[in-house]
């Protein structure tokens, strides 16, 4: 069995003692201390598989270095460089991280409790230079999975800059500005030093094996000019989707139903099926992307007022 399965069969198998437990007589005393053992148990293995679960969401990546930083012939790498690259992906990851926590971040200045966002090194291999980078503080953390979506985001992003047009913009337009920009410094130092990257993350590898492919990368980001805006519409919330934290909501001046994410100043999006189907005012943060001089927004809901009818 997975483990999704093992818990699904202890969590019943917990239920069926504690039923049991309920229903004792007070003179079946042997039979309680038996149950009692047995729940003990039971919570003990699931406890075990919760610990293995949050160990598997730790955040893994592999960083491998070439080019002019690295001597292969000597298996080291430039000193000064590795310690830049590895601080500029470590913002990169911290602040994908913190936006997904639904932290609003200054345009510059230090990621909020950075700290909670940390990768270790816990392996390097001579040749072309590699870092082993692991998340080894994460589970005792509410959300373990945090950090891992966050390495997940920026290998996607980095992916992304390799293709085409719609592609990139579909997902720049998804990440937040300040994601993005985190993501041009790392390709910019990487271009700067004429370096070469290969990025492993699970089942996903970014290459980025010669530095004219580094260079186009780094362009690209460059050439994308992102603006952000807030803007309160008025109009009917005609849709809200609590599970994927998504939202739809029809214009009031032109009918146009816009549909984007919940950001997290609204704490549970259940709050809002009061207001659906109603004439409301949405206080909505714009990002506008612009590329080649195509534009795609993404829309984020972060409150909803009521209106009066009429």
């Amino acid at each position: 069995m997975s483990r999704t399965d093992d818990l699904a069969y202890l969590e019943a198998q917990r239920a069926a003692v504690q039923a049991q437990l309920e229903h004792l007589r007070p003179e079946q005393r042997l039979m309680r201390l038996n149950l009692e053992s047995r729940l003990r148990m039971i919570d003990e293995e699931i406890a075990a598989l919760e610990v293995e679960e949050a160990i598997d969401q730790r955040a893994k990546v592999v960083l491998t270095f070439g080019g002019k930083p690295v001597v292969e012939e000597a298996g080291a790498i430039e000193a000064t460089f590795g310690a830049e690259a590895l601080q500029a992906w470590q913002r990169l990851v911290s602040t994908a991280a913190a936006t997904r926590e639904g932290r609003r971040l200054n345009a510059r200045g230090p990621v909020p409790d950075a700290e909670n966002y940390r990768l270790f090194i816990t392996g390097t291999s001579p040749g072309s230079f590699s870092f082993e980078l692991e998340d080894v503080a994460s589970v005792a953390q509410p959300d373990p999975g945090v950090l891992q979506g966050a390495v997940d985001q920026a290998s996607l992003l980095l992916q992304a800059t390799q293709l085409d047009d719609d592609l990139y913009a579909d997902a720049i337009a998804e990440a937040d500005p300040r994601v993005v920009k985190a993501l041009k410094d790392f390709l910019g130092l990487i271009e700067s030093r004429e370096a070469t990257l290969r990025l492993w993350v699970e089942e996903r590898v970014c290459l980025f094996d010669t530095p004219d492919k580094v260079a186009r990368a780094a362009e690209r980001t460059r050439k994308t000019n992102i603006r952000e805006a807030e803007e309160p519409i008025p109009g009917v919330l005609s849709g809200v989707f609590a599970m994927g934290r998504r939202f739809e909501f029809k214009r009031e001046d032109d009918g146009e139903v816009i549909s984007g994410r919940i950001t997290r100043d609204i704490e549970d999006p259940a709050s809002l099926k009061p207001h659906l189907l109603t004439r409301c005012l949405a206080h909505l943060w714009i990002v506008t992307v612009e590329r080649a001089g195509q534009k795609q927004r993404t829309y984020y809901l972060r409150n909803v007022e009521p209106l009066a009818d009429g």
